[in-house]
Formats: C-alpha cells, sequence, structure tokens
C-alpha cells in the first residue's frame, strides 16, 4: 500500500511540473491590451521565451506593428544597472521572442509597441530565480 502511495504522489508531483502555467500578466498601453506571456515560471537565468498579444479596443488582435522589449535590473552595490533589448517578431497572431537573463532578482520590463507613427509602452515587474 505504501508503495502504491509513493507512486501517486510522485506521478502527482511529475504531472504538476509538466503542466505548469506560463507566466502570464496583461496591462493596458494606450488603448491597446498587452499580454505578456513568459515561457518559464518563474522565469530563471539564461535564455526564456516570451510571448506578446496585443489587441485594440475591439478586442482585434494586431499585427501590423513593431514591438520591442526593453528589460534591466537596477544597480546595486558594487555592479552597475544592467540593460537589453529585444526585438519581437510576428507569429501566429503574437510577436515572440526570447530575453535573456544574466543574474537572478528583480527585473523591469517595459514592452514598447510601434503602430501608425505613435510609441506606446506598459511597464511590468519581473523576478527572476
Amino acid at each position: 500500500m505504501k508503495k502504491i502511495a509513493l507512486f501517486t504522489l510522485i506521478l502527482l508531483l511529475c504531472g504538476g511540473l509538466v503542466w505548469a502555467k506560463e507566466y502570464e500578466i496583461q496591462k493596458k498601453a494606450g488603448d491597446l491590451s498587452v499580454v505578456m506571456k513568459m515561457q518559464r515560471n518563474p522565469a530563471v537565468m539564461g535564455e526564456n521565451g516570451i510571448t506578446v498579444t496585443v489587441k485594440d479596443p475591439t478586442g482585434k488582435e494586431i499585427t501590423d506593428a513593431g514591438v520591442k522589449v526593453e528589460y534591466s535590473m537596477p544597480a546595486m552595490p558594487g555592479m552597475p544597472p544592467m540593460n537589453y533589448g529585444s526585438v519581437l517578431a510576428v507569429q501566429k497572431n503574437t510577436y515572440q521572442g526570447k530575453l535573456n537573463f544574466s543574474m537572478a532578482g528583480p527585473w523591469n520590463i517595459v514592452v514598447k509597441i510601434l503602430r501608425s507613427g505613435k510609441t506606446v509602452s506598459t511597464k511590468f515587474s519581473l523576478d527572476v530565480q
């Protein structure tokens, strides 16, 4: 009986890892709705996939914009600030790319959307493990 209980527990724990939900957050950028999803939850040091969905006020997905993600970690004692950027490519009605976090800790993420000559942006915070 103990073997069955142990096997069931291991199966449940492994199943939870397989079906772990990606990190998702939604905010507004001007009149646009922006949904950012990180491939890993929590995000980890190194390369992490990112998907950004942009919708107009009517809920229609926008695919004719330029989307750039700027991510940074503020300066800490003995360490200068870190600033990076990534231009996302349109794939299947979303903007996709990779962010490469160089160390664990709090990161600031700014999603910038350029459309019709105007730029709007929204800010997110992320804790990298």
